[in-house]
């Protein structure tokens, strides 16, 4: 996921909320405030004696773990008064301290709510978790994805401590420190990634192109990243931008990029808004962002736990006039879906890509006595015409599954004609803006030059060609003639009018 920001795959998108916080006044309160907003607001209506014999089963676990101790759960305990009766008994008689208690006791009463997106958050969690929908964070400086099982380092940030290191794009990550990543989803690996400003870790990474492992000594710092990065294509017309998360300057930040655009090129005949990886976010910006391509109209209906129906508005808009492709993959998340799906809804945008993730709820960040805070599932969205999203996820109306070939097929449906396509630094460059991919656009072998079969395919609007990883380039520069292929300091470059 991009990430929990662009950092991991936390697909949020929340309806945030103040209320005011207090001291609390004894042991468990937090824990009595996790239990009465779970029952009073989650949206599966969960039962009082499911939160508590969960709660109990993981304090019971845990106590068995650190001490031995053997805490049995009657099923006659079913209550809050039941549970605060229970705990206090188990405290006395293990010693362990109030706020290892209480996150034992709410982390056992979430689990039962088959719910990855209702979550307890620590003081220093929060920080975190707001810190990556600000696209601000601690950390190394690579963005991840997954790919055939692997978790798969596909961008180096700029001037980061992993730039200065000798890791490469395409490293698969297999461990931090001591633990291994292999088979853990991208919000267990962005956990043992995570660290305070300074401190170091040792990963290992294995690279296909040696065929070896690496262990690379690294050490966090602090990095601030644009929500919204853009350009225009240098051949044709269209502008592209890029959202990274729906943060709090992610509506602003676009705004100001298509006014850029459109000042460069006058009039702009489409534009590309790449949301791959993207996890959510802010359903507000999600709002002010719609508002941008529509001047006014339905955003999406929301239900909540007794299937009451709400409607969301755009309001005093503006209609951007021009076709629009959003670029989609496994990663879109949450409010990019809820954006995704208004947009093509409302006839605005197409998709291109993969099916999306699937993250249809909405949560509220609540917090609680002691300064920490839930993040609760309050409701199910679903797009202006009534298409669910939740564990379904949204179908793209271009389904294509290489990274590269993604950005060929939104242009060619946006009637680009003309294409420059090269490698740079290990990017592929597609009409001068560079995407960072996994596999390289080109592989040199002794056979002679190849190139990504599905890029390739794509671009000529050839499916013969399929969609192997590479093909030989020399017998479709013979079959067609507009193909041109040359290699200048190194780089390969192909050109082509259709």
């Amino acid at each position: 996921m991009k990430r929990f920001s662009q950092w991991a795959v936390a697909a949020v998108l929340l309806l945030t909320t103040v209320l005011p916080v207090q001291a609390a006044e004894y042991p468990f309160e937090e824990t009595e405030e996790v239990f009465q907003h779970v029952m009073q607001s989650h949206l599966s209506k969960p039962a009082a004696k499911q939160l508590v014999k969960g709660a109990l089963e993981v304090v019971s676990q845990q106590a068995n773990q650190k001490k031995q101790l053997q805490f049995k759960v009657s099923e006659e305990d079913d209550t809050w008064d039941e549970l605060e009766l229970r705990l206090v008994e188990w405290q006395k008689k293990g010693g362990f301290d109030t706020p290892t208690m209480n996150t034992w006791a709410i982390d056992g009463m979430l689990s039962t709510l088959d719910d990855p997106h209702s979550v307890f958050f620590t003081q220093d969690e929060l920080r975190l978790f707001q810190s990556d929908v600000e696209n601000q964070f601690v950390g190394f400086g690579f963005r991840l994805r997954r790919q055939n099982d692997h978790i798969i380092i596909r961008e180096i940030v700029p001037n980061s401590p992993a730039a200065a290191s000798p890791l490469q794009r395409g490293d698969q990550l297999i461990k931090v420190n001591e633990t291994s990543l292999v088979g853990k989803t991208f919000e267990e690996a962005y956990a043992y990634l995570r660290g305070n400003e300074g401190t170091e870790a040792v990963l290992t990474v294995y690279r296909p192109s040696d065929k070896r492992e690496h262990q690379i000594k690294l050490k966090r710092a602090s990095m601030t990243l644009p929500e919204a990065e853009g350009q225009m294509f240098t051949k044709g017309a269209v502008g592209y931008i890029s959202l990274e998360t729906f943060g709090s300057e992610g509506a602003i930040q676009v705004r100001d990029k298509l006014a850029e655009l459109s000042r460069v090129q006058k009039p702009l005949s489409g534009l590309v808004l790449d949301l791959r990886d993207n996890g959510g976010g802010y359903l507000s910006t999600a709002r002010d962002i719609a508002s941008l391509f529509m001047e006014e109209g339905l955003l999406m209906y929301t239900t909540n736990r007794n299937g009451v129906e709400v409607e969301t508005w755009v309001r005093n808009g503006q209609d951007i006039g021009i076709p629009v492709r959003i670029l989609v993959n496994g990663g879109t998340a949450s409010a990019s879906e809820l954006l995704s799906g208004a947009l093509r809804d409302h006839g605005i945008a197409k998709l291109v890509g993969t099916k999306t993730f699937g993250k249809g709820s909405a949560q509220q960040v609540i917090p609680l006595s002691d300064g920490d805070a839930l993040k609760l599932t309050l409701n199910e969205y679903f797009t202006p015409k009534h298409s669910v999203v939740n564990h379904v996820g949204l179908q793209p109306d271009m389904v294509v599954e290489d990274y590269g070939a993604q950005v060929v097929e939104a242009l060619h449906s946006l009637n680009v004609n003309t294409w420059e396509l090269s490698d740079a630094e290990g990017d592929t460059v597609i009409n001068g803006i560079p995407f960072p991919t996994v596999d390289p656009l080109f592989k040199q072998t002794p056979q002679g030059l190849q190139i990504r079969a599905a890029v390739l395919s794509h671009l000529l609007g050839d499916p013969s060609i399929g969609e192997k990883d590479y093909v030989a380039l020399a017998p479709y520069l013979k079959k067609y003639p507009a193909l041109k292929q040359q290699t200048k300091n190194g780089v390969n470059t192909l050109t082509f009018t259709s």
